[in-house]
């Protein structure tokens, strides 16, 4: 390769998103040019193998929908299919080592011990976890109502495919084994997911890692 020739490649891949110099010298020693990256000739695992830091990678993945290996088994576009027929112990299996969200909202939304006087009292929505002589702390109005709603929109599980390196149909993998939110994600056991989804331990790592960092846990 002429040393002209090296620096067009290099500046070609400097061009595509996510690519900076660093990167595009590590895609260059590897021999993987823009064109490799744009036609989907390379997949993530062949990026981490050349030496690309695995979060560029997913990033570079996602932008150019490449596939994450091209080894048999551990492609997720193909396993995406595949992953239908999970078993429903296996995804019980994942999700109960998940933290699953659902479950963790019931278990912390138990209903108080009526006080005296307010055992007869009639039952209205919410009256279970809103504590009508307590002020909406949230929003400072004091109305009840609005205090549940703010606890409810800040309960709301969050999408996966609010994390940089997840798409959709890798959030759609995920559900399959009851991980539907970065907190079930976070609170996952990687290595586990990873194994029952037959998806690479490392990527899941990835995905884990970031749901940890995004909700600070």
């Amino acid at each position: 390769m002429s040393e002209n020739n090296g620096s067009n490649r290099a500046s070609e891949l400097i061009t595509l998103k996510y690519i900076g110099v660093k990167t595009a010298a590590v895609l260059q020693s590897a021999s993987i040019a823009a064109a490799d990256i744009t036609t989907k000739a390379v997949s993530f695992r062949m990026l981490v193998d050349a030496g690309v830091n695995p979060g560029v990678a997913a990033k570079i993945r996602r932008e150019y929908s490449l596939s994450w290996s091209f080894s048999s088994g551990d492609d997720l576009t193909r396993r995406s299919t595949q992953v239908r027929g999970l078993g429903a112990d296996e995804a019980a299996w994942v999700a109960a080592s998940a933290g699953d969200w659902a479950k963790e909202t019931d278990a912390n939304a138990t209903t108080p011990k009526p006080t005296t006087g307010q055992a007869d009292a009639p039952q209205t929505p919410w009256a279970s976890t809103v504590d009508r002589s307590v002020d909406a702390e949230t929003d400072g109005s004091g109305d009840s109502f609005a205090a549940e709603a703010a606890w409810r929109k800040r309960s709301r599980p969050t999408p996966l495919t609010t994390l940089e390196s997840i798409s959709q149909s890798d959030a759609d993998i995920l559900a399959e084994a009851g991980i539907i939110s970065v907190r079930s994600l976070a609170t996952a056991n990687a290595e586990r997911v990873a194994d029952v989804l037959e998806l690479d331990r490392e990527t899941v790592q990835l995905w884990h890692t970031e749901a940890r960092e995004s909700h600070n846990v």
